[in-house]
């Protein structure tokens, strides 16, 4: 039995889904790495995935089996995607060319934020043609819509080298509706002498902070780098966006890695990873503790790789 994981782009996906990437029963597909070569998986991307008024049906209908036939065979028991692979011509295919594979749904983000990024995205519809479907919003997503709890399976990574703290605490996300709060938190961080490191990206002109010292940028920060400014810092913020109830990938990064982390997800006492050593929950900037961000810690959360992607596939292959 072969298992298929269609994951995002390598850049993000690969440090989710590596400890997969070995094993001899699955394989995992990364969004931009379609195809051995990079011009043809650049095409792929742009034909399937990008905004083109001239893409044709019958054109995406003809990739769409060409790289199905390359991947997935009768031998495939299960096909687990992304959000950002749901297209309804794909799906079509896999239930036409492949019927006995079951389709999983994983959905690292809310139900309200793909259905805004994906026009095909409807969520009562993935719930007839998918057979499982997994959330990680455990609050108000699974309950509300009939889903499946599942956190977002994260790979640790053992090669990353020792680096110096440089900050007292950092922060890199896309902005959605948190920049008025990062920028609250930053007017905190500046005049009580913390040295921050604040990195916004698709924030706009107006709701920019100027003069400051927050990188206010186009493109969000490729993986590698953004894990490397986290482990320089002494605290991990995790700030959540409006239509957000459980934590993000923040929370997970300060665990697996032993930094403190300073959040506004109140559901974060409930973690068997909670520590109030080692974690502090705030509502607002003025609820900023100082003196928590600047002390140094020996932090250890006694992670034991229980995020590994691993146990997704031990879930999957019960199916």
């Amino acid at each position: 039995m072969k298992h298929v994981f269609l994951d995002h782009n390598y850049d993000q996906g690969h440090i989710l889904m590596k400890d997969l990437e070995n094993q001899q029963d699955c394989i995992v597909i990364y969004r931009d790495r379609m195809h051995k070569s990079k011009l043809i998986s650049s095409q792929y991307c742009h034909l399937l995935f990008g905004k083109l008024k001239n893409r044709t049906k019958a054109l995406e209908k003809l990739i769409w089996k060409t790289f199905l036939r390359q991947h997935i065979d009768s031998d495939t028991q299960t096909i687990a995607m992304v959000t950002s692979w749901y297209t309804n011509t794909l799906l079509r295919l896999i239930k036409e060319m492949f019927p006995q594979a079951k389709l999983i749904l994983l959905m690292r983000d809310t139900v309200m934020s793909n259905t805004q990024r994906n026009k095909e995205f409807k969520i009562e519809e993935a719930k007839r043609i998918f057979d499982l479907i997994l959330s990680y919003d455990n609050i108000y997503d699974v309950p509300t819509y009939g889903l499946t709890y599942a956190p977002v399976y994260m790979s640790k990574s053992d090669d990353i080298p020792a680096v110096k703290c440089k900050y007292d605490i950092s922060f890199i996300a896309e902005a959605k509706d948190r920049a008025g709060m990062v920028n609250g938190l930053y007017r905190k961080f500046a005049a009580n002498n913390i040295n921050s490191y604040l990195y916004l990206c698709h924030v706009r002109k107006s709701d920019r902070l100027n003069p400051s010292t927050i990188i206010y940028a186009d493109k969000f920060m490729k993986r590698n780098k953004m894990l490397r400014k986290e482990l320089e810092a002494n605290c991990i913020l995790e700030v959540l966006k409006g239509d957000a109830h459980s934590c993000t990938l923040r929370f997970w990064e300060a665990v697996m890695y032993n930094k403190k982390l300073y959040t506004n997800w109140k559901g974060v006492v409930n973690s068997p990873y909670y520590n109030p050593k080692y974690i502090k929950v705030f509502e607002k900037p003025d609820d900023i503790d100082l003196d928590f961000i600047r002390e140094r810690l020996d932090v250890d959360y006694n992670y034991q790789r229980e995020l590994s992607p691993i146990h997704l596939l031990n879930r999957i292959r019960q199916l």
